[in-house]
């Protein structure tokens, strides 16, 4: 079966996703130990690579979402996903818990549809379902912002777990519980298999929290959500050279705008949090539009 064959079958996808996310976790693990100063270039270099151009192809998959087979990058796109960034930054600041709270529910939801559809691609029978998303989501996310070092950032936007003085690793044991509570029950109703105990495999044997989060990002969620828009919308075997050209303008933005704002996080002249909140503002425009919640006119 060729690389081409392999990225056009749901299957194969999903079984690349586990393993590549069982050899992150050993390669994470084996670089705390033997060079912990490769963690962060790594997490960086799979986000700038990968991450950063799975939102960067959002004004395409919406043009071919709402029947624009070209895709344009268009000010009747483009201005209201910037001005969505900058609006959703400014309410993290305003109301830093309540929007982590809400980010962290959305993310989740995202997450976990991304990876249902390529279930339902598996699986013809299987029902997409909002509530097995969020589900599925919150099972692959939850041990990772519950690890001691997630609990230092959250507490960072108001929440406060009160464990200074307790086991730190309770929540991690607790949702770890939860995730493969959570694993068998979707496996029985939507065949998702051992993917959403995942999350737990990285927050266990990756030490860098970004590093971990990079993995689960690139291996997990942002290959399956690739495979889902070609096998759904796009040839993979047509033109896909000129698709990726066609991101790589908001690649080099979004690129410049986390730079920017981390340089001047670095200088103290924004705080840590406001850096981490404007690159946590800047993925709710592209959940709102890769779910359909929002259209821009394109024609």
């Amino acid at each position: 079966m060729s690389a081409r064959d392999t990225f056009q079958n749901a299957e194969q996808v999903r079984r690349w996703s586990l393993g590549l996310l069982i050899v992150g976790a050993v390669v994470g693990d084996a670089l705390y130990h033997f060079a912990p100063a490769l963690q962060l270039p790594l997490a960086l270099a799979l986000l700038a690579v990968i991450g950063i151009q799975h939102g960067a192809l959002d004004h395409i998959l919406h043009a071919h979402m709402h029947g624009d087979p070209e895709g344009p990058l268009r000010q009747s796109f483009a201005l209201p996903y910037l001005a969505g960034i900058g609006l959703a930054w400014a309410a993290f600041e305003l109301a830093p818990p309540l929007m982590l709270g809400a980010f962290l529910l959305l993310s989740a939801y995202h997450f976990g549809m991304s990876h249902l559809r390529v279930d339902h691609l598996r699986h013809g029978r299987v029902q997409l379902s909002p509530a097995a998303g969020l589900a599925l989501g919150l099972a692959l996310i939850a041990p990772l912002v519950l690890r001691p070092d997630a609990l230092e950032v959250l507490s960072d936007f108001g929440w406060d777990f009160g464990l200074a003085y307790r086991d730190r690793h309770l929540p991690l044991y607790v949702s770890t519980g939860v995730a493969a509570i959570l694993t068998l029950f979707l496996h029985r109703g939507w065949r998702t298999g051992w993917l959403p105990l995942s999350g737990a495999l990285l927050a266990w044997f990756v030490h860098d929290l970004l590093l971990a989060f990079s993995l689960y990002f690139v291996l997990g969620h942002s290959r399956e959500a690739f495979f889902e828009e070609f096998k759904e919308r796009q040839s993979f075997t047509h033109d896909f050279r000129r698709f990726y050209l066609r991101s790589l303008p908001l690649s080099l933005a979004f690129a410049a705008m986390a730079g920017a704002i981390l340089w001047l996080a670095h200088d103290g002249v924004l705080r840590d949090r406001a850096a981490l909140s404007f690159l946590l503002a800047g993925t709710l425009p592209h959940i709102a539009v890769l779910e359909g919640w929002v259209t821009a006119r394109t024609r």
